[in-house]
Order: structure tokens, then sequence, then C-alpha cells
């Protein structure tokens, strides 16, 4: 029998009740298939075991890392030190109370987004219809802010429950969360999101529908869906004089799209082992087999030098290197 680490005993003696899993394997877990085993994994169906694990590796002084659906990350091969939980908690509740007209839902943050939003719409609600083709889970969109084309998810946010990392728990206002475009204050203070509040106006479960597919359709025609990926890569870049001189159709906006740049520099298509800048949207990487995630750092070497020589930009990785 393999001799444990300092991690895995500690946690062993002390968090057996929620069956602990050792040198457990990532990669089926995330959307990229992509990554080595987790030192100690979690799965975490309760808010209560959340934070009781929260608080227990600040006390232990352990490393711990958090997914969500993990839909927006790369995961090293060699895998992740320390503890690694997953927010599985999937509670929904609608509540009594209103703001005005609309309706306030709380959510757990591991919920499905997809599913989240569907049970919104059987619920008579409007508002989250173009986020039911989001991958991933709750929390994971509330921290990353998910956006489809300008409508961001934080805009419907009420308030969010949090565990800080040395394990208070506490509510979060929609102004407190500091949402901007793929970002939200978590990405600085890391907090861990419990649940959150959503207000919602009522809605029309057939014109919802509509929106549903139409959202659908525009994913299915401009994204590889049916190929492991973490899906963009790259955020938008921001807007230059010489972008806006170069290409006049986006001269009026604040932000180039990374995909258009990573067309025009000539690397849709470009491979790096098993992993391929996509065919069908350039700012996606697919996994062609057995990716691993030194291709996929190579590959965005390879990728952020070309756009730079080519249009003096920096791109910014939008997706998280977990290790």
């Amino acid at each position: 029998m393999q001799q444990l680490t300092k991690t895995q005993t500690v946690v062993a003696e002390h968090l057996a009740k929620l069956k602990p899993e050792f040198d457990y394997p990532l990669a089926p877990l995330t959307y990229f298939k992509i990554g080595g085993p987790a030192e100690v994994f979690l799965d975490l169906t309760g808010r209560e075991e959340i934070i009781e694990v929260v608080q227990f590796c600040h006390q232990q002084k352990l490393k711990l890392t958090v997914l969500s659906g993990a839909s927006n990350v790369v995961i090293s091969s060699d895998g992740i030190e320390g503890v690694v939980i997953r927010t599985a908690n999937e509670e929904y509740q609608l509540l009594p109370d209103k703001i005005g007209d609309q309706r306030l839902v709380v959510v757990g943050a591991g919920y499905k987004t997809g599913l989240f939003v569907r049970q919104t719409i059987d619920d008579g609600l409007g508002g989250l219809e173009y986020f039911l083709g989001v991958p991933g889970r709750v929390g994971g969109a509330i921290y990353n802010n998910a956006h489809y084309l300008s409508d961001l998810i934080g805009k419907h946010v009420h308030r969010v429950e949090v565990v800080t990392r040395a394990g208070e728990v506490k509510w979060l206002t929609q102004e407190e969360c500091q949402f901007a475009y793929d970002s939200s204050i978590f990405h600085s203070t890391d907090d861990i999101i419990l649940q959150a509040e959503f207000a919602l106006f009522p809605g029309n479960k057939e014109k919802s529908m509509e929106l549903v597919k139409e959202a659908t359709l525009y994913r299915a025609k401009t994204q590889p869906l049916g190929e492991p990926s973490s899906g963009c890569y790259f955020r938008n870049s921001s807007n230059t004089p010489l972008l806006k001189a170069r290409f006049a159709q986006y001269a009026e906006r604040r932000e180039c799209p990374s995909a258009f740049l990573i067309d025009q520099a000539g690397l849709k298509g470009t491979r790096v082992g098993d992993i391929e800048v996509s065919q069908k949207h350039a700012a996606f990487f697919v996994n062609k087999g057995q990716g691993t995630s030194e291709q996929v750092l190579e590959l965005a070497k390879i990728v952020k030098k070309r756009v730079h020589e080519e249009f003096g930009v920096e791109l910014q990785e939008e997706v998280f290197f977990l290790e």
C-alpha cells in the first residue's frame, strides 16, 4: 500500500466522514479532459461541508484549490498538490421576497448553470435565457461573470454568500462583487462562493425558449461544442489605434475579439501535440486526443508571440491554470 502524504494523513484523520479520495484523477472532471491527480479530492454537496473544509484547511495551513464545473481551467498534467474540493451543492429555492417586480431565487454554487436557467424558466422567470448554454456551475459563472455577447450574468445577481479563505461566512451585495467583463471581486479576494440570490423579472416561457433557441444556434454555429475545450482561452484585447486603423469594422469598439486577431494571424489549425487552435473559433483550444497541459502552454506561447508580432497586442489568458 502506498504511503500517505502528510496532507493525506491529516485529512484521513479529521475528515474521514466526508469520504476524501487520494491521488484522484481530475482530467475526467474537466471540459478539457486534461490534468493529473489531486493529492486529496473532496466532492462536497452541502454548504456546511464546504465551510467546514475551508475552515479546516485554514487551521491546518493546507493548500486549498476550489473547482466549480472545471469548464474554464487547465489543470497541470502533474496534478494539484494539497486539497481540491468540488462545490457540488445544488440547492434551489424560489423565495417569496420581491424587489419591486422582481422575484428572488437562491441557488447553490454547485448547481449546473444550464439546469439552473431552465428551472427559472419553468418557474415563469426571465432574464437568464442566454446563459442556458453556459458550461459549468453557477459558482464559476459568478466568479468569472460569465457573458453571452454583451449580457453579463452579474447584472442579474442580487447578492452572493461566500466563505473567505480564513473561514468567515458573509454576504456581498451586487455592488460589492465588483462585476466587470469576465471578472469580479473574487479574482482578487479568492473568496469561495457558497450560494447566490438572483433578482429576476416575470417572464413568458414561450418567448424565453425562443431566446434559448437563438443562443443555442449561435453557439453551435460559432463554437466547437463537440470537442474537449476550456472555452475561450484568451480575453478580448483592448482596442488600439493600430487595430482601429487596420480593421474598420472594430473602429468604434472598445475591444477587438481575440479570435479575430488569432484568425488574422493565420493561426487556425496550429497544433502542438494533440492541442489545436480550433478551426471553428480561433480563441478556443481543443483537445484532439491525449493533450497535456505542457502542450497547452506551448501552443499559447506560439499564439501570443505571433499575435504580438502582427498587431503589437499582448493577449491575456481567460482560463485559469491550476497546479
